[in-house]
C-alpha cells in the first residue's frame, strides 16, 4: 500500500467550528433581546427567547467541545504518521542523516499533546453552569487550562515543523529530491496575548480563533499529506501496511 494511502490524515470539522460560532452569536443576540422584552413587560416572550438561548448555547457548547478535542486528535494522529514517514525515509537514505532521522522518529512521541488540560477545562465550564456566584471562579480556572491546552498545540506543531523543515530541506539541497511543496506552518501565538484579547473583546477573539486555528490545523495536515505523496513519487517505493 502506498505511503500516501496508508498514512491518511484526520481533519478538524470546519462546519462544526463555524456552527459553534453562529450558535453563540445567536444566543447572545436573543439573550439581549430577551432582556429588552422583560424590561417592557413582555415576560412570556422574554422567557421564550431565553429558552432558545439555552438551547443554542448548549448546542454551541457541544460543537466547541468537539472542535477543541479534534485539535489535539488531528495533530496527535499526524505525529504518528510523521513517525512512520521518518522511518520510511530512514530505510531509503544511506548517509549520516539516516541515524538522525531515526533519532527524530523516536522523539516524535515527546511532542504528543496531552488532553487532560482539555478535560479539566470542560469539567470546569460545565461546573460553572450550576454553581451560581462561583461560576466566575470556575470559568477563570477553566480558561487557564484551555490556554495551557492551546499553548501545547502551538508548541507541538512548532517543534514538529522545525524537524520536517530540516529533513525536507536536506533532501532537496543535498539529495536533489524533487519536493516542490512545503509543509504549512501554523502561526505561533503568544498565550498571554490570547488571554488578554479574549477578555477585552468579550470572547470575540476566542470565537475567531476557534475557526481560524481549525482552518490552520487542516492546512497543516493537508500540506503534510501532499509532501508524503511527493516523497513517495521521489523514492518510487511503498510501505506495506
Amino acid at each position: 500500500m502506498a505511503i500516501s494511502q496508508f498514512l491518511e490524515e484526520k481533519q478538524v470539522n470546519m462546519a462544526a467550528a463555524v456552527l459553534a460560532v453562529i450558535f453563540v452569536i445567536i444566543s447572545i443576540i436573543l439573550g439581549i433581546a430577551g432582556g429588552f422584552m422583560l424590561a417592557v413587560g413582555e415576560v412570556r416572550r422574554a422567557l421564550i427567547s431565553w429558552g432558545i438561548v439555552a438551547l443554542f448555547g448548549f448546542m454551541g457548547l457541544i460543537l466547541q467541545a468537539l472542535v477543541l478535542y479534534q485539535w489535539s486528535a488531528v495533530i496527535n494522529h499526524n505525529l504518528s504518521n510523521t513517525k512512520q514517514t521518518f522511518l520510511y525515509l530512514k530505510e531509503r537514505i544511506e548517509d549520516p542523516l539516516r541515524g538522525e532521522i531515526g533519532f527524530f522518529a523516536n522523539r516524535i512521541e515527546d511532542f504528543t499533546i496531552p488532553t487532560w488540560h482539555y478535560w479539566v477545562y470542560l469539567v470546569m465550564y460545565i461546573a460553572s453552569l450550576f454553581t451560581g456566584w462561583y461560576a466566575f471562579l470556575f470559568n477563570l480556572l477553566g480558561f487557564i487550562f484551555l490556554a495551557i491546552y492551546i499553548h501545547n498545540i502551538f508548541k507541538s506543531t512548532s517543534k514538529l515543523s522545525d524537524l520536517k523543515d530540516k529533513i525536507y530541506r536536506y533532501l532537496k539541497e543535498e539529495k536533489d529530491v524533487d519536493l516542490a511543496g512545503e509543509v504549512y506552518r501554523i502561526p505561533q501565538r503568544n498565550i498571554i496575548t490570547f488571554i488578554i484579547l479574549s477578555v477585552i473583546t468579550l470572547s470575540i477573539y476566542w470565537l475567531y480563533l476557534l475557526v481560524k486555528l481549525s482552518s490552520e490545523i487542516n492546512n497543516y495536515v493537508k500540506s503534510d499529506e501532499k509532501m508524503r505523496k511527493e516523497l513517495e513519487k521521489a523514492f518510487g517505493a511503498t510501505i506495506q501496511a
